[in-house]
């Protein structure tokens, strides 16, 4: 998390980073702790920045709980859940805006296709 002079939050995490092109726009390679990892990373498909809002939905939902997703389990495992099982859930979905559950719903979108990018997630 960066603070600016005009209070401007923005979150980065410079540890695992590559630039993307127009000629080379996905990446392959397999690397992250595997509780932040959206699926495409974790079933070594190619992947884009999309990888990055999947992350910020687990953020949040790591922020509302007060845990990442799946915390008691082995890194193998938690790759094999994300993998398999979809999209994580909140515990108590009804405590909850509407608006939030909507925009995880937005972020932990399964398919990196039909996940929203930041421009979409802004307006």
């Amino acid at each position: 998390l960066e603070l600016t002079l005009r209070v401007f939050f923005s979150l980065a995490d410079f540890g695992l980073c590559a630039k993307l092109s127009v000629e080379r726009c996905y990446r392959s390679s397999v690397v992250g702790t595997a509780w932040w990892m959206a699926p495409e990373v974790v079933t070594s498909q190619p992947y884009g920045p999309k990888v990055d809002i999947w992350s910020l939905g687990i953020v949040g939902l790591e922020m509302i709980e007060g845990e990442v997703p799946y915390h008691d389990e082995t890194s193998a495992m938690v790759q094999h859940m994300i993998s398999t099982g979809g999209t994580p859930k909140l515990k108590k979905p009804k405590e909850v805006s509407a608006w939030l559950r909507d925009f995880l719903t937005c972020c932990l979108e399964t398919d990196q296709d039909r996940r929203w990018s930041a421009q979409e997630l802004l307006r």
